[in-house]
């Protein structure tokens, strides 16, 4: 079958994606998050620059050149991102996590909306919104009471930020993009973020104690570093290249079916009926965004 090469490697990459949400759940349990995001995206900025023959010295170029974006991006994308996440993972169920995420297409074309102009249309208008009752129907366990007593899970909050702080990142990518390689990026934010996490993990992250971290811990942060980050970028970015973003951003729905079916078995997490039906909700209300941006191509 034509690019059935290339449908594998995006196939592949959400997987990766998908189960690093329990993988990373796993971690954060041993491992303070502030520790384990600041190993983790520094690991990842070192292992860039070996693995794709990057030059620190140009790098250090495009840094000086790109410094407002790389650092809006650092921030949202690595820190802002990383802190909500990880301590969502402490409060919540992967799983939970992992359909909620799935709401970040929709935020993204939303900030896109409002920073960059771009428009949605009524089908995309129509996504939106069934995503968002998708989202509050995982957040609010399916109860309306939920909302009129403000009783909601905090790690679900705090995922939802999340959510919205790499949707943030991603519309200042696209900017960012037009004078940056990705991997170029992709370098340049971890190391920016790792340095962000640094003060934090050193001061309440036990961060000189990574001697002493778990094995399940170590083995947590490289899964994460080298099948969540290096390897899933390569293989989803090889993807866009070869049949385009529009067609590739279909397989993101992908994300957190991998992410709750690894929950259940990898963390013996229930799925309530209230997240089955909030994650179709998420899942549909992409897939009809996507058709709408896939008509304007």
């Amino acid at each position: 079958m034509k690019n059935s090469s290339t449908y594998i490697l995006l196939i592949a990459a959400c997987v990766f994606w998908g189960v690093g949400f329990p993988i990373a759940k796993i971690g954060v349990e041993v491992i303070h998050p502030f520790s384990f995001a600041f190993i983790r995206f520094l690991l990842v900025s070192i292992f860039f620059v070996l693995f794709f023959r990057l030059s620190p010295f140009n790098l250090a170029l495009k840094l000086r050149d790109n410094f407002r974006n790389i650092f809006l991006m650092a921030l949202t994308g690595v820190f802002l991102y990383g802190v909500f996440f990880l301590f969502a993972l402490r409060f919540t169920k992967a799983s939970d996590v992992s359909l909620i995420s799935g709401a970040n297409p929709i935020i993204t074309a939303i900030i896109a909306y409002f920073l960059l102009k771009e428009r949605t249309g009524s089908l995309g208008a129509a996504g939106i919104l069934l995503s968002f009752v998708g989202v509050a129907f995982i957040v609010s366990d399916g109860s309306f009471k939920t909302f009129l007593t403000m009783d909601f899970n905090i790690g679900d909050l705090f995922m939802l930020v999340a959510t919205t702080m790499w949707a943030f990142y991603s519309v200042i990518t696209k900017k960012a993009l037009l004078r940056l390689d990705i991997f170029e990026a992709v370098c340049l934010t971890s190391f920016l973020g790792a340095l962000m996490f640094l003060p934090l993990a050193v001061l309440f992250g036990n961060l000189f104690g990574f001697l002493g971290y778990p094995l399940r811990g170590w083995l947590s942060v490289m899964y994460m570093v080298f099948f969540s980050t290096i390897f899933a970028f390569s293989a989803w970015y090889r993807g866009i290249e070869k049949i385009g973003a529009a067609r590739s951003s279909v397989f993101v729905n992908l994300v957190p079916v991998f992410g709750v079916i690894t929950s259940v078995f990898l963390l013996k997490e229930n799925l309530r009926f209230s997240e089955f039906i909030g994650g179709a909700l998420v899942i549909t209300g992409v897939v009809l965004t996507n058709k709408k941006r896939d008509s304007a191509v």
